[in-house]
C-alpha cells in the first residue's frame, strides 16, 4: 500500500515536470523558426538528436526493447500520430504565437476526456458537457482578438486545434500501450518514428539539399533552442509523461496539461514579449475555467 502510494506521488511528479517543460517548449520552437522558415527541419533536427540520444541509452544496457509477445497496435498508433500533432503544433506556432498556442492548447485536456469517454468508456458528466462550452467560446475570442493585433491567424487556429485532437487521441492511445510496454519503450518509438517522418519530409522539401538542411546550424540561438527541444522537451519531458501516464487515468494526466498553458503564457508574455489584450486574457480565463470544471467533475 505504501508503494502503491509513493508511485502515485512519482506519477503526479512525474507528469507535472513533464508539462511544464513542454509549456517552456514553445518559447524556444518559436525562437528557432525565426532562424529557419521550414519547420519540418527544425523537428528533423530535434528528433533526430532525440532518437541517437535514446539509441545511446539503449546500447548501455541500462534500458531494454522488446516488442515480442505484445499488443503492438496502440504503439504503433502512437508513433504515427504524433509526428502528426508536432507538425501541426509547430506550423501552428509559426502563424499565432508562443502565448496563443500555449492558451489554445489548454483545450487538449477536454478532447482527452471525450475521445475516453468514446475508446475507454469512461462517459462524462453532464457537468462537463456543459463546461466544455467555456473553451469553445475562449478560442473564439483569443481568435478575433489576435486577428485584431495581428498576431493570430485563421489557419494558425484551425492547426492548433487539429494539434488538440491528435494530442488527444495521444493520450488515450498512451494509455492502453502502458499496459504493455514501459515508458522508454514508447518514446522510443515515438522519437523514431518521428525522426524518420520529419527527416524524409524536410529533405523532399528541401530537395535534398544537405547544406540547406545545415546551414540553420551556424545560428548560436538555433543551435541552443535546439538541444533544449531535443534533449529536454523530446527525451526528458517524453519519459516523465509517458511515465505519469502508466500510472493515472487519462483525465487525470488530462489535467495537467494547464501547467503548460501556464508555462507557455509566462515564457510568451514576460520572456518574449509578445502582443496580449484583455480580449485574449478573457479568452484565456474561459478556457481555463472551463478545463479546470470538466476536470474536476471527472470520476
Amino acid at each position: 500500500m505504501v508503494q502503491k502510494e509513493k508511485n502515485h506521488h512519482l506519477a503526479l511528479l512525474a507528469a507535472l515536470g513533464g508539462n511544464a517543460i513542454w509549456g517552456f517548449s514553445f518559447l524556444f520552437t518559436r525562437t528557432a523558426l525565426k532562424v529557419i522558415a521550414l519547420p519540418a527541419v527544425l523537428l528533423s533536427m530535434r528528433f533526430v538528436i532525440a532518437t541517437l540520444i535514446m539509441t545511446g541509452i539503449l546500447l548501455t544496457g541500462k534500458q531494454t526493447f522488446s516488442l515480442k509477445g505484445k499488443k503492438l497496435g496502440p504503439l504503433l498508433f502512437l508513433g504515427i500520430v504524433e509526428p502528426l500533432c508536432f507538425l501541426l503544433e509547430t506550423y501552428g506556432v509559426l502563424y499565432t504565437n508562443a502565448t496563443v498556442a500555449g492558451v489554445v492548447m489548454a483545450v487538449s485536456p477536454i478532447v482527452s476526456i471525450l475521445l475516453a469517454a468514446v475508446l475507454l468508456h469512461e462517459i462524462p458528466t453532464k457537468g462537463q458537457l456543459l463546461f466544455c462550452l467555456l473553451p469553445v467560446a475562449g478560442v473564439i475570442m483569443i481568435t478575433v482578438a489576435g486577428n485584431d493585433l495581428g498576431i493570430v491567424t485563421t489557419l494558425g487556429i484551425v492547426l492548433l486545434l487539429g494539434n488538440c485532437l491528435t494530442a488527444g487521441a495521444y493520450r488515450t492511445a498512451n494509455r492502453k500501450s502502458a499496459e504493455d510496454f514501459s515508458a522508454f519503450e514508447r518514446t522510443y518509438v515515438v522519437v523514431v518514428f518521428s525522426a524518420v517522418a520529419f527527416t524524409v519530409m524536410a529533405l523532399i522539401q528541401l530537395r535534398f539539399d544537405m547544406t540547406a538542411y545545415v546551414a540553420p546550424l551556424s545560428d548560436l540561438s538555433y543551435v541552443a533552442s535546439l538541444l533544449v527541444l531535443s534533449v529536454f522537451c523530446s527525451v526528458v519531458a517524453y519519459l516523465l509523461v509517458n511515465y505519469g501516464s502508466g500510472l493515472m487515468s487519462v483525465a487525470k494526466m488530462a489535467t495537467f496539461g494547464a501547467v503548460s498553458t501556464v508555462c507557455s503564457t509566462f515564457a510568451g508574455v514576460v520572456l518574449l514579449k509578445e502582443p496580449v489584450s484583455w480580449m485574449v486574457l478573457a479568452g484565456a480565463a474561459l478556457i481555463i475555467v472551463g478545463v479546470w470544471q470538466v476536470t474536476r467533475k471527472g470520476k
